[in-house]
Order: structure tokens, then sequence, then C-alpha cells
């Protein structure tokens, strides 16, 4: 794999069209733009395909759905596949609720996606896997994460990146896996949406879809892990997550 997506994410500054969770779209913006990636975040639907049109990567975040981001979501994934713009699902907390659910199967099977990522929960409620799903969090199954991951994208003919203790990114055939970990991560709301969009990044600057996965993960989890050395609390590893974001580089990453 190029070591070298770090250095495209800062010279090339890829345009992150996020539609957004409105509880954590200012962190996954700020982790962006620490990166070098040029985040834009919208809901409104006038100027969706506006948007799709500069942007170099699209995500959408089902964290906080109603019905009118309803017809803004599929607009920008129908736009999006119409201009072969790189799409990233992130099904938010999919598994507990009805709407939420309806909601991420339909732009499903409507739409092509390129990657989804999601918790090994919300994973498993898009394939129908029981899994006692726990709001946001992963919650509490007995399947296998991979085995899960895999029916997932054979079934949506994607990429699947779920994140965990251990990360696992797969096609459907191959399957990689990041096992780098820190608890700052579990309980920092938005450590998921900043990874959607981190993923959408490095598909903006030409990274495959295995690749922007294990990378992503890679980034996120390095930042996190030596953010938390210098860590007192939840709102001190934040600053320092931000701050080992801005000055990560490609031979930290050491895959």
């Amino acid at each position: 794999m190029s070591r070298q997506f770090i250095k495209l994410l800062r010279t090339h500054q890829p345009i992150t069209f996020t539609v957004a969770n409105t509880v954590t779209s200012s962190k996954v913006a700020d982790a962006l733009g620490a990166l070098g990636a040029s985040p834009i975040m919208s809901v409104e639907v006038q100027e969706a395909r506006e948007l799709v049109k500069v942007a170099q990567a699209v995500v959408l975040n089902l964290g906080t759905p109603t019905k009118q981001l309803k017809t803004e979501l599929a607009t920008v994934a129908q736009a999006a596949n119409q201009t072969n713009t790189p799409l990233v699902l992130d099904p938010v907390a999919c598994g507990s609720t009805a709407f939420r659910l309806q909601l991420a199967r339909q732009l499903l099977s409507t739409h092509h996606f390129t990657i989804i990522r999601g918790n090994a929960g919300e994973i498993a409620s898009l394939v129908g896997i029981d899994w006692h799903n726990h709001g946001i969090d992963a919650g509490i199954g007995h399947d296998d994460p991979s085995a899960i991951a895999k029916r997932c994208a054979i079934k949506y003919q994607t990429t699947v990146v779920l994140s965990g203790d251990q990360d696992i990114i797969t096609d459907g055939q191959q399957v990689f896996k990041n096992s780098q970990s820190t608890r700052w991560l579990t309980v920092n709301v938005g450590a998921g949406d900043i990874l959607s969009s981190v993923i959408g990044a490095l598909l903006g600057v030409g990274a495959d879809p295995l690749t922007a996965g294990l990378i992503a993960c890679r980034i996120i989890t390095t930042a996190g892990i030596r953010a938390g050395k210098g860590a007192t609390g939840l709102g001190n590893w934040q600053a320092h997550f931000l701050d080992e974001l801005s000055r990560i580089s490609d031979k930290d990453l050491a895959i």
C-alpha cells in the first residue's frame, strides 16, 4: 500500500461534503481540517446537487435523521452516483429504531455506496442479524464480526468498514484488520463520524475502498493512542487528538 495518503490529503485538500450528524458536525469538520482536507456540511436540498458537483467525496451520516433529511439524503446519493463521486454511508444507530433502519436500507437499495462504515451492531442490523444494540454504541452480539462485515459487503456489493476494538475492512472477499485501539475513542461521541468522513476524504484523493478504509482506521487510532498519552480527561484528550491529527505523517501509520 502507498504510504503517501497523508501527503495527498494536505496537497490536494479534497472537498469532503458531509450530510452531517448535527451533534458532531463541528468535530468532523475540525478533524478533516486538521488532516488537510476541506470539509463542507449541508442539510439543504436546494444546494445538494451543486455541492456534489464540487466535492471529491460525499459522506451521508444518519445520526440525527428527520423526514426532511430523507429528501436531502436521497438527492445527494443520487447526484453522487450520477457524477461517480465516492459515496460513504454511516448508518448511525440503525438498529435502534425502525425509522433509522428503514432509511438506511432504502438508501442502500436505491443507490450504490462505495463504503459503509458502522459498528458491529449497525452492520449486523443492515443484514438482519440479531444484535442487542445499545443506542449509538455497538451493543452485544454472538456472531463473528468478520463474517457479519463480509455478509454486508456481499449483500450491498460494497466495501464495509466495521469499526470497534478491532477494525475490520472487507469487500466480501479480502479482509484487512486494524488491531490498534484506545478507550478514548469509545467514549468520545463522534469518533465514528470522524472516521467515516476521513474515509471519504481518502477516497477523494484516489485511494481504493479497501485502502481508504484501512488507512483511515490507522489514522484515527494512531492519533487517538498518541493523544491519550498526555490526556487527563476526555476534554483534554479531544484537544490532543486534533493536535495529533494535524501533525500525523504517512510514516506514522506503519502499514
